[in-house]
């Protein structure tokens, strides 16, 4: 990683366990260390010296936490999750200059969430993402979850380098989910509801809604052009763990490009029995989607399509 002078600098560990510190030049260190309730106060002051753009950022509207709540999310470590601070000391003075955590969710992944003092930006942020993931993935969560509002472009771009993949869409917010263990996401281990897969070049799907009011949980990738590192482990000669479990897979990529063509290729090779869905072709030529479906790529009628295809009947292994 680069400081902030821009020179290398390698974290070492402490003694004390799940601490790092990280010499960032100018006589300063960088202390990464889990939290606990008894860092309340100190989470309280650091919020109070974030502008209140960056506060409707992380809680979705201007909001100063109370110390009450402050002392409880710095807890949630006890709850099965992992918080953690970021110090800058130097001389005698130390600053808590950034927060990360994430709690457990309901269907087994961690919801996570991240707030970088302005000075600090750039490296830390990922940085302290790759600090919880080695913590979820040690502790046998699969994936991390996030909202994020879709005008915070630091914070999108650091999840799409690390291969996210969208869950959804909700007034001016995009639920983002990456792998702990990988460069893909998996399935949430308790998600409830069909699984639909969809590789669209925009990285939003006009049938989400619908398809969550139909009770199906959705997976939106951004095809394999679209992917910033790793590119498409199916074109590749490996596996997607999202299409190895989906109930359908829907292809909404360029029809005219080879490289779509052959990647329903290699899921109908892989996933033999589980329908697959393609853009309709304009010219009417089908001989490069044989057994497959084609789809419009709008809206409800395109999630009711689906469902009339895949029926009730369980995903095949």
């Amino acid at each position: 990683m680069k400081d902030q002078d821009g020179a290398m600098n390698t974290p070492e560990p402490t003694d004390e366990a799940g601490v790092e510190s990280i010499d960032v030049g100018g006589g300063r260190r960088i202390e990464i260390r889990p939290m606990s309730a008894d860092d309340g106060e100190a989470l309280c002051e650091f919020y109070e010296q974030q502008s209140l753009d960056d506060l409707r950022r992380r809680f979705f509207r201007v909001y100063k936490p109370q110390l009450s709540w402050c002392r409880e999310w710095a807890s949630v470590g006890e709850r099965g999750g992992h918080g953690v601070l970021a110090i800058v000391h130097e001389g005698d003075l130390s600053t808590v200059v950034a927060e990360a955590g994430y709690a457990m969710r309901p269907d087994g992944d961690g919801d996570v969430a991240v707030i970088v003092a302005k000075r600090w930006r750039g490296w830390l942020g990922p940085y302290l993402i790759d600090v919880l993931a080695r913590h979820a993935a040690a502790r046998g969560v699969n994936n991390l979850q996030a909202d994020v509002m879709l005008e915070n472009r630091p914070m999108l771009a650091v999840l799409r380098h690390r291969g996210a993949v969208s869950y959804g869409h909700d007034d001016g917010v995009v639920r983002l989910t990456i792998g702990t263990t990988g460069y893909l996401p998996s399935w949430p281990p308790k998600a409830e509801g069909r699984k639909l897969l969809v590789a669209t070049a925009s990285g939003r799907w006009s049938g989400e809604h619908a398809a969550d009011a139909a009770g199906c949980v959705t997976a939106v990738c951004s095809g394999p052009k679209r992917r910033q590192r790793g590119g498409c482990p199916v074109l590749e000669g490996g596996h997607c763990p999202l299409a190895d479990q989906a109930d359908a897979i829907i292809v909404l990529l360029d029809p005219d490009d080879e490289q779509t063509d052959r990647l329903v290729e290699l899921h109908r090779e892989h996933r033999p029995g589980v329908p697959i869905f393609v853009s309709h072709r304009p010219d009417g030529r089908a001989e490069a989607v044989t057994d497959c479906v084609e789809i419009s790529a709008h809206g409800d009628e395109s999630v009711a399509h689906v469902l009339s295809v895949i029926g009730t009947a369980p995903a095949l292994p």
